[in-house]
């Protein structure tokens, strides 16, 4: 098989770029759309919970080698089912998607990446329902599951969310930053993007705009935010 092939490397972080909601099929892209796949008993994704091993890409087929928390968990239907969809939905191309599992070695929690322990302060918990209403309401009740890593409150309480508008299956979000320079923009544009397509996942497209006016000050943190600052 012609294949593209990932295999993780645990000294080392890999950068993932947003992607399209329809994506190539190709190595990266696939393991891009795994960060969609949350682990409903740690409410992070599967590849920042370390479960994923290797991918192999090519021909309309997807091989994923992968782990689980433990052999008999009781999430591995659940997450072996939300793979499939969510493959299927952002690489129509697929017609084969195999998934294969390695218990040796076994999973330690320090698999999880950096980016995964900043997730385990606010995780993706179910929610309970499969058809959650795509609302400016609920939009912004998944922005706070999105955390700024350098203060560590989510973008909404820290006042960074400006504007949420839905049109049927289209999001549009104004948000800034705290500086111009935030070296973690890229870090932060990608959990928005990600944590909508997670709770939301019939969401057709994303548009997001950062904007520097009016600039951000410490005004703009909520009551919320300011309790968890302890100010």
């Amino acid at each position: 098989m012609n294949a593209e092939v990932f295999r993780r490397n645990t000294g080392e972080s890999t950068k993932r770029e947003p992607a399209m909601t329809i994506s190539p099929v190709t190595a990266e892209s696939i393991l891009e759309s795994l960060t969609r796949v949350i682990d409903p008993e740690w409410g992070i994704n599967i590849y920042d919970l370390g479960l994923i091993f290797g991918i192999e890409a090519g021909n309309h087929r997807a091989e994923i080698e992968m782990t689980l928390t433990s052999p008999d968990s009781p999430s591995r239907e659940n997450i072996e089912n939300r793979i499939r969809q969510v493959l299927k939905r952002r690489h129509p191309a697929l017609s084969t998607i195999d998934i294969v599992y390695r218990f040796d070695p076994p999973w330690r929690d320090d698999f999880i990446t950096p980016e995964g322990r900043q997730q385990l302060e606010s995780p993706i918990l179910p929610v309970g329902d499969d058809d959650l209403p795509l609302t400016t309401d609920t939009v912004y009740e998944a922005l706070k599951l999105v955390l700024d890593p350098e203060v560590g409150i989510n973008v909404v309480d820290l006042g960074l969310v400006y504007d949420v508008s839905v049109i049927e299956s289209a999001v549009r979000i104004e948000m800034t930053l705290t500086t111009p320079g935030c070296p973690l923009s890229a870090t932060i544009e990608a959990a928005v993007r990600r944590t909508i397509e997670t709770r939301h996942p019939d969401v057709q497209d994303i548009s997001l705009q950062i904007v520097w006016e009016p600039p951000w000050d410490t005004d703009r943190i909520t009551d919320e935010g300011r309790r968890q600052l302890g100010w």
